[in-house]
């Protein structure tokens, strides 16, 4: 069965080789069939390609292209989006090293969600939310058309907040800052802030876990969607890139406001419901917009 994947592969090593690397890995994604599905998100000394496919994992431009540049050293993570499992490894020189996979553990321990729906049923915002400190909280948040990974922190005496979040590659590259009484101020962080290794997988299983829970892609291979695309057609909805599951919609019912405008579902605590609130405010937009 055709699965979606979601790998980030990371090139890094000499700056000129780098810019040959990605010439060259270009015609490699056109001779494969890669294309509008690679987002890529460089910065000084690395290359960062994200890419959401279907069929598995695209390793073979990556090994092609290291085989020319034997200096690079590229490194991949991935996601399977249906059946949750991940892994990570290296490619150095045409060959594939250092590979681990594991199962992501069963879904919904140690993070709060809140979800809202537009009349329609498109996603307007979902969120799965780790209280990290007292005034500290990360977390992934997705709309029906885009997602990040976010950490949001609040200055206890003058209540002023910043929200930091991910575009495409593993590294803080959008900021806002938001004082208590006064409108969302936005920066793109240059250069953007790695994010470390520990934290990247801490959130990058809380995505996992949320997608597996409460999300379906619109573009997923028709054998996997056809239940969940009947049953949007049968309500008159939507399809998205990413859709809440009918059978998510079931479980919150009693605890949803399901007017007009649409579903209205939180389970934050009280101490963080500011959270959503902020993010709403802010994201995706930059304030320009």
């Amino acid at each position: 069965m055709t699965t979606l994947t979601h790998a980030v592969f990371r090139v890094s090593g000499e700056a000129s080789q780098l810019e040959a690397f990605d010439a060259r890995l270009k015609l490699l994604f056109a001779e494969h069939g890669i294309g509008d599905e690679v987002d890529e998100q460089h910065a000084p000394g690395a290359l960062h390609y994200d890419l959401k496919v279907a069929g598995g994992i695209p390793f073979p431009p990556f090994a092609l292209a290291s085989v020319d540049f034997p200096g690079l050293v590229v490194r991949v993570e991935w996601v399977d989006l249906v059946s949750g499992v991940r892994g990570a490894a290296m490619i150095a020189r045409g060959a594939l090293t250092d590979q681990k996979i594991e199962n992501v553990a069963a879904a919904g321990a140690g993070y709060q969600v809140a979800i809202r729906t537009n009349a329609d049923g498109s996603l307007a915002l979902a969120l799965a939310v780790i209280r990290a400190a007292r005034d500290e909280c990360r977390g992934y948040m997705l709309t029906g058309e885009q997602d990040a990974l976010f950490r949001m922190t609040r200055d206890s005496v003058g209540g002023v907040i910043e929200l930091v979040t991910t575009e495409g590659a593993a590294e803080w590259s959008r900021a806002w800052r938001v004082p208590p009484d006064g409108e969302p101020q936005y920066r793109a962080l240059e250069p953007a802030r790695p994010i470390s290794e520990a934290d990247f997988r801490e959130l990058e299983k809380l995505a996992q876990d949320f997608v597996a829970q409460w999300i379906w892609l619109g573009n997923g291979p028709r054998e996997e969607i056809a239940i969940e695309a009947e049953r949007y057609a049968r309500l008159g909805y939507a399809v998205s890139d990413a859709n809440l599951r009918s059978a998510a919609m079931h479980r919150i019912g009693g605890g949803a406001d399901a007017g007009a405008g649409g579903i209205c579902y939180s389970r934050l605590d009280p101490e963080i419901a500011w959270v959503e609130d902020v993010i709403s405010r802010c994201w995706p937009n930059s304030g320009n917009e």
